[in-house]
């Protein structure tokens, strides 16, 4: 399936680093975004650490073979990651969202651990494809959406999984038929906790290409006062 696609990062207006990284191989169709834990040290590192890995990981792959076990890949790089920030931080260790997804043949795979995030617009209709891995979240899956009124503001922001904590992972995921003329988008938080869904629709159904797209969604979030670290990844299936 023929695709184009597009990745940013941006610092935002509020934070004083990046600790986001992405990732995009399109030789293999594979596309990562990560969000390293602010609460925790070592969050940059340990987000283009998950980079690196992946990096690492995806010039091992022979072109031909197709289907990354993507479930595999994340707990191998949980492990070093998690070894490594130990080594660094004895007392904390370290951690990041992680969100991959691949494309093989008309099926998107997908790899998520976190509040990172994957959505589908097709036609009119954009669709979350991740769940976020977030006090919030669990709250509001034992409670209903009532919970959102009452539950402390740092719910949404503190995990309950993610890359580096832990030696194994539970990962979620996902298999999704994608069609000509469909669009992803992988983003973190800094993006959809920002900006509302209707608003990322409306960006990403625009006639522009995923570079233009890209660029217009990080505005969008640093003109809502950019609080967090932003990155976008969009993929236009052709």
């Amino acid at each position: 399936m023929q695709l184009s696609s597009y990745g940013i990062t941006n610092q935002g207006k509020v934070r004083h680093t990046n600790e986001d990284a992405l990732f995009i191989d399109e030789a293999h169709q594979v596309y990562a975004v990560a969000d390293g834990l602010g609460g925790l040290p070592g969050g940059a590192q340990a987000s283009q650490r998950i980079v690196q890995l992946l990096e690492q990981t995806m010039k091992r792959v022979d072109s031909s073979q197709e289907r990354v076990d993507l479930t595999e890949l994340i707990n191998g790089i949980n492990e070093i990651v998690a070894k490594e920030g130990l080594e660094a931080h004895p007392f904390t260790g370290t951690g990041s969202t992680l969100t991959i997804g691949q494309i093989v043949g008309n099926q998107l795979l997908i790899g998520h651990i976190g509040d990172s995030a994957a959505y589908l617009l097709r036609g009119e209709d954009l669709e979350k494809l991740t769940i976020d891995h977030t006090m919030a979240q669990e709250l509001i899956n034992r409670q209903g959406e009532s919970a959102r009124a009452v539950m402390p503001p740092e719910y949404s922001h503190t995990l309950t999984r993610c890359v580096g904590q832990g030696k194994t992972l539970r990962v979620d995921n996902a298999r999704i038929t994608i069609e000509p003329g469909d669009r992803l988008l992988l983003c973190t938080d800094g993006l959809d906790k920002v900006i509302s869904s209707e608003a990322i629709k409306e960006a990403l159904a625009r006639k522009q290409s995923p570079e233009e797209a890209c660029h217009q969604l990080t505005q969008m979030a640093n003109d809502n006062e950019g609080p967090d670290n932003i990155t976008v990844i969009v993929i236009q299936i052709l």
